[in-house]
Formats: structure tokens, sequence, C-alpha cells
């Protein structure tokens, strides 16, 4: 269940947001296009660049409508990917009856008996730290500090065991560990740095856009599914003067 939704939003989010990206011409050396939907590249009166390794957007204001509407699409993907894998034959999604019977009673039985899962290393300590990240990432990109983000993560992480994943299996005290203390040590340490490099450059190359995308999926494939439901919206990355990264989204009122 965690290997299809992981793949479900990292390969639609690269594959429908990044290909405007790859399809810039790698020898033309000019500016990247400015309305490039998941970045315009910050144009600040202030010439002066930092490198921090835990940026810093106090300068944002708290957006938690964003947030929430970022919550909802993200559950809305989980029950999407239940939707499709339960349609297929089992022959394509390795899903047997047991995995099919989705009931209420299932659901209640699963979330009053968490327990210690057996999934490999790579699920437990790889792939949740990484959806983690993610889940931190998007709360600081909604101006959240880091305490906010990482209980953010926490949230974002017991709503899905405890949601979506509850009508298969029991909730993993593992991963409600390790999804919100993982990913705040690799969201802040690791992609927020990332990040930060990469939008302090000059000018973005594709590959730079793709480190964006994959240090944030959901909001890459959170602005494909709005453009689809016909929401306007525009998306600046942009550099304050303190330092760090923020994103700013702007939807008009009519």
């Amino acid at each position: 269940m965690f290997r299809a939704i992981a793949v479900f939003l990292v390969v639609t989010s690269l594959g429908l947001a990044a290909g405007p990206a790859f399809a810039q011409d790698f020898s033309d050396s000019s500016e990247p296009d400015a309305n490039a939907w998941w970045v315009q590249h910050a144009t600040e009166e202030s010439a002066e660049k930092k490198f921090h390794l835990l940026p810093d957007n106090s300068e944002m204001p708290r957006d938690w409508l964003g947030l929430a509407r970022d919550t909802g699409f993200l559950f809305a993907y989980q029950v999407a990917v239940v939707g499709i894998l339960s349609a297929l034959p089992s022959s394509i999604s390795n899903w047997n009856g047991h995995n099919k019977d989705i009931s209420f009673e299932k659901w209640w039985d699963n979330v009053q008996h968490p327990h210690w899962d057996h999934d490999s290393w790579t699920i437990n300590y790889i792939g949740h730290p990484y959806f983690g990240a993610t889940y931190y990432i998007r709360a600081r990109e909604r101006g959240m500090d880091r305490i906010d983000s990482f209980l953010y993560a926490a949230f974002a992480s017991a709503l899905y065991e405890f949601g979506v994943e509850a009508f298969f299996e029991k909730p993993s005290y593992q991963d409600l560990i390790v999804t919100p203390i993982g990913g705040a040590l690799l969201g802040g340490f690791v992609f927020e740095p990332l990040r930060s490099w990469v939008t302090n450059k000059p000018e973005l190359k594709w590959y730079d856009h793709v480190i964006l995308i994959g240090t944030d999926p959901i909001g890459a494939l959170n602005y494909v599914t709005e453009s689809l439901l016909g929401i306007k919206s525009n998306i600046r990355v942009g550099v304050p003067r303190r330092g760090g990264v923020f994103v700013e989204l702007r939807m008009p009122l009519n």
C-alpha cells in the first residue's frame, strides 16, 4: 500500500510537473522562462545572498488556508490510489480478496490495535523519512516555523496511518515515530539547504527544477490538480533579504 502511494505521488508529480523543465534546450544558456509555474526566480533588490544550513522564512505569514488545501488534496490522492488499486484486476494490483475487503468494521478494529510492523528497512527508514520530509517542506513553504512543520509532519503521518491505510492494515508504531522525526531531520538538514542552494543560483537549469519538485512533490502535484480544477494560481519561489526560501501562492478572488 505504501509503495503504491509513494510511486503515485512521486511519479505523477515528476511526470506532469517536470515536463516543461525537460523540454528546455540544454544548449540554451538563456535564463529560464520567467513564467515557469514552479519557480519564478526572486528579483530582490539586495545583492546579498547567504546560504543557511536551516533557512528561516520568518518573514512569511502562516498560510493556514493553503496548508489546509494541501492536506485535503493529499488525502484525496490517497483515496484515489485506493480506488484505482481496488478496481484493477488482482493480476495487476497484486491485491487479494483480503486487501479488497474494505469495511468500516475492519478499519475500526485496525485503528484500535496499532502494532510494530515488519516492513523492510527501506520502507521504514528511507521511504517514510522521505515522505515525512515532503510533509515538513510543504508546511515550511506555507510559512510554518520548524516546530509547526514537525507537528504537521506528525499529523500528516497519523492521518495516513489511521486513515486510508487503516482500511487495509493496522497503524504502525515505527511509521508514526520515524515519519515526522526522520522527515524533520531530512527536510531541515538536507531538503531546505538544497532548495536554498538551488534558488540562490543566478539561473536555473532543468535539473534544478527537478530538485525543487523532488523535494516538494506534494506542492508540484497540487499545482497540477489546481490547474485541472480551473483554480488560477501564481507560485513564486523567492529569497528574502534575511536568507531562506519561500513560496508565494496568489489566487484571484473572482
